[in-house]
Formats: structure tokens, C-alpha cells, sequence
């Protein structure tokens, strides 16, 4: 597990500097500091990661890698600026989000120019697949915003089943992960069987990282999540361990409860004890545990050597603390 801790730590620092290269030769008369600000972020680089992971275990070379990957970290980024907007979170990253340091406009802008910039990098890819990979893209994208929309309608509603909720992180942030994988292996001219399971993968691995995310945001802290952790509560979030939550209470007081988790989301202690009392974390421990046994599974005719490194790159995201 060292070994393989040591490959993403390796991997994690081409990509920062491969994104730091791409903010540093930019110039624009006025969004150069903004698109330099977004693109120098560190952030996890799960998405590119998974992608060198997979076309490189399919046997593409790195050359034909990195630009596609480097694409679909920029265009995660372009979508935490706007989420963040969305969502009003100042703190990303383990610093001010774009909109709190610039400004809203200014933060919209700087993600129009990140899409932008994301497919000018895709248009770097081998020219046999290039068309494939922009429709692949665009199409993620569109899923992506049908399940932000969806986020936001569910803040609205005490009423939100497990499968809608489920449904939702699929497309808000499982599709991405599933994108990066299907990259790799568009990019190794793998067939279509391949490119199901990879999907699948992605899918599987994106729930499972979401459903960790809404633990982690419980029961971690601003400091080690290196985000605000307040606003999905504040806002009334409809998060698995809300929807967990409210499965158990009636209608009424459903409504109570989402009031009273807005008016004391400061107060983490009581929440934490409400949550774990109830089997609402113990629940969501499970249902990470069931999407990542079922990923593993979804690769069970892949290369040793590649499934080898997808099963340690599964546990190595059921260990992380933010």
C-alpha cells in the first residue's frame, strides 16, 4: 500500500505541476489572475489520477494521457467555482473560493474561461479519438448540471427517497469519475465491453466517494477537509445522512428537523449524536462499503496489474480524512 501511496503522491505532483504550466503561461489583459488562482489550487486530483491509472494499465502511453486528463481536472475545477457559488461556500481548497476573493461576476467568469481552457486541452489528444473524447465530455457536462439542478430542487423538499438521492450524486459527481475512466480507456482503444465496465467503475467509486464526503463533512473538521463545512447544513442540503435521517421521521417532522439543522449547524456535537444514535452513520459506512465492493467487482477481468492498482487506489480513498 506504501508503494501505491508513493505512485499517487508521484502522480498528484506531475499533475499540479502540469496545471501550474498551464496557469502560468496565460495571458489575458484582465483573467489571468483569476484562471491563475482557480488552476493553482491543490486539490485531490482523484479524476486525472484514475485516468493515467487506467489508460496506462491498458497500455496507452503517458504522451496520450495527460492532456485529456489535464482537461477533465480543469473542467472539476470550473464546476467547484460554480458550485461554490451556488452553494454560497467561502473557504475551498484550504483557501478563499474564487467568488469570495473576486467577486461573483468575476468567479462566473473565471469558469466560463476554465471550460473554455479545459476543451482547448482535450483538443490536444491523439487525433483518432479526439472527436469521441469532446462528445463524451460534453455529454458528462450535461449530466453534471441535471444533477447540480437536482441538488438544489431536493433543498426545497423534506420528501427525497434514498434512490432519488442516490440518482442525484450519480450524475453530480459520479459521472465525472466514470468519464475519467472511460478516457483511459478510449485512449487505450479498448472495446466497448471494457468502456461499460470502466463506466461502471466510475459510477460505482463516484456514489461511494459522495456518500464519504457527507460522513466526512459531519464529522471532520474546516481544518482537515480544507473546505467550509457549515453552508450544506445551513442551506438544508439534502445529504445521505439527512435523507437517511428523515426516512424515520413523518412528514412534520421532517420539516422540524431541517429547520433545526439550519438554525444549529454550529453546534456539531449534537448533530453527531443525532446521526450516530439514530444508525444514520452507521448506515452510510455501509452503503460506502457496498459501492466499493461492487466497483471491485466491476473490474474483475482487468489486467492484474491494473486491477491491482484500481483495488488499492479503492482503498486508499476508504482511508482518506478529507
Amino acid at each position: 500500500m506504501k508503494d501505491f501511496e508513493a505512485k499517487i503522491l508521484n502522480l498528484r505532483e506531475f499533475i499540479d505541476n502540469q496545471m501550474d504550466s498551464i496557469a502560468g503561461n496565460l495571458v489575458f489583459d484582465a483573467i489571468s489572475d483569476l484562471v491563475y488562482y482557480s488552476l493553482s489550487s491543490k486539490g485531490k486530483r482523484l479524476r486525472p489520477i484514475l485516468l493515467i491509472l487506467v489508460g496506462s494499465g491498458f497500455g496507452a502511453e503517458l504522451t496520450d494521457l495527460i492532456h485529456p486528463a489535464l482537461a477533465i481536472e480543469i473542467l472539476h475545477t470550473f464546476t467547484l467555482i460554480h458550485d461554490d457559488i451556488m452553494d454560497s461556500d467561502y473557504y475551498r481548497r484550504g483557501r478563499e473560493t474564487v467568488h469570495k476573493k473576486f467577486g461573483i461576476n468575476s468567479a462566473i467568469l473565471a469558469g466560463d474561461a476554465l471550460m473554455s481552457l479545459a476543451f482547448r486541452e482535450l483538443a490536444k489528444a491523439p487525433r483518432n479519438v479526439s472527436g469521441l473524447l469532446v462528445e463524451e465530455l460534453s455529454n458528462a457536462m450535461l449530466e453534471i448540471c441535471d444533477g447540480q439542478q437536482m441538488d438544489m430542487d431536493f433543498e426545497k423538499r423534506y420528501d427525497i427517497s434514498k434512490s432519488e438521492y442516490l440518482r442525484m450524486i450519480e450524475k453530480k459527481t459520479g459521472r465525472l469519475i466514470a468519464t475519467a475512466c472511460k478516457f483511459g480507456g478510449i485512449l487505450a482503444v479498448q472495446n466497448a465491453e471494457i468502456l461499460q465496465k470502466l463506466e461502471e467503475f466510475g459510477r460505482l467509486v463516484g456514489v461511494a466517494f459522495q456518500i464519504q464526503d457527507d460522513l466526512l463533512e459531519v464529522i471532520s473538521t474546516e481544518e482537515k477537509m480544507g473546505k467550509s463545512l457549515k453552508s450544506d447544513l445551513e442551506s438544508g442540503k439534502k445529504t445521505f445522512l439527512v435523507v437517511d435521517y428523515m426516512e424515520k421521521l413523518s412528514e412534520s417532522e421532517r420539516v422540524n428537523f431541517c429547520e433545526y439543522l439550519i438554525t444549529n449547524s454550529d453546534n456539531k456535537t449534537v448533530i453527531i449524536d443525532l446521526f450516530s444514535d439514530s444508525g444514520t452513520i452507521q448506515n452510510a459506512v455501509n452503503l460506502i462499503r457496498e459501492y466499493l465492493e461492487k466497483a471491485k467487482l466491476a473490474i474483475g477481468n482487468f489486467p492484474i496489474n491494473l486491477k491491482s492498482d484500481l483495488i488499492a487506489f479503492i482503498d486508499y480513498l476508504s482511508n482518506r480524512q478529507n
